[in-house]
C-alpha cells in the first residue's frame, strides 16, 4: 500500500523553466523587488471611506448576566433522558386514571345538592386524569433548564403523588 500524502522535501526543488514562455530580459521584471499595490487593496476589507463599506451588527456584550438566561442552552444526555422518562410517566400516569376512571363514577341521588355533588365529584375525576400532564407541562415551565437536577426531582415527586394509586395497588378496573 503507497503513502496516500507523501513527504514533503526540505527544500524546495528548483522549477522547470518553460522555453515557450521566455520573455525578453530587457523587458523583464526582476520578481524579488515588484510589489503590486493592487494585491494589498485585494485583501482588505476596506475602511469607513470606502463606498461600499457596510457596519456589521454591534458584538453581543457578556457583560449582562441576565442576558444569559435567554441564550438557548443546551441539556446533557442524562437530563435529556430524563425528561422522556418522566414524559412517558405522566402520560401512563393519565392513562391510568383513564382506565381506572369508572370505579369512581358514583351516582348520588336525584335531588339538587346530589346533582352538585355529582358534577363536582365528575370534576375531580377529570382533573385526576389530565394531573400528571398539566404537572409535568407546569415543571417545565416553571423550573429553569440550567436547574434539571431540581427538575428532575419535581417530576419524579409529580410521578409519585398523581400515579393511578387505586390502579397501582389493584383496587382498579
Amino acid at each position: 500500500m503507497t503513502d496516500p500524502y507523501p513527504a514533503r522535501p526540505e527544500h524546495d526543488e528548483p522549477r522547470a523553466v518553460d522555453e515557450s514562455r521566455a520573455v525578453d530580459e530587457s523587458t523583464a521584471v526582476d520578481e524579488s523587488t515588484a510589489v503590486d499595490d493592487h494585491d494589498d487593496d485585494a485583501l482588505s476589507w476596506g475602511d469607513e471611506r470606502d463606498a461600499s463599506h457596510v457596519e456589521g451588527p454591534a458584538p453581543v456584550s457578556q457583560a449582562d448576566p441576565e442576558a444569559d438566561d435567554e441564550l438557548p442552552g443546551g441539556m446533557s444526555s442524562a437530563s435529556l433522558v430524563g425528561h422522556g422518562v418522566f414524559g412517558g410517566v405522566a402520560l401512563l400516569s393519565c392513562v391510568g386514571w383513564l382506565v381506572s376512571r369508572d370505579q369512581f363514577l358514583l351516582p348520588f341521588g336525584g335531588s339538587a345538592v346530589d346533582r352538585v355533588q355529582t358534577a363536582l365529584w365528575l370534576l375531580g375525576v377529570a382533573l385526576a386524569i389530565v394531573a400528571p400532564a398539566v404537572w409535568f407541562v407546569t415543571t417545565i415551565l416553571l423550573v429553569p433548564q440550567s436547574r434539571s437536577s431540581r427538575r428532575l426531582l419535581v417530576f419524579a415527586v409529580g410521578a409519585v403523588v398523581l400515579a393511578p394509586w387505586p390502579l397501582v395497588i389493584g383496587g382498579g378496573a
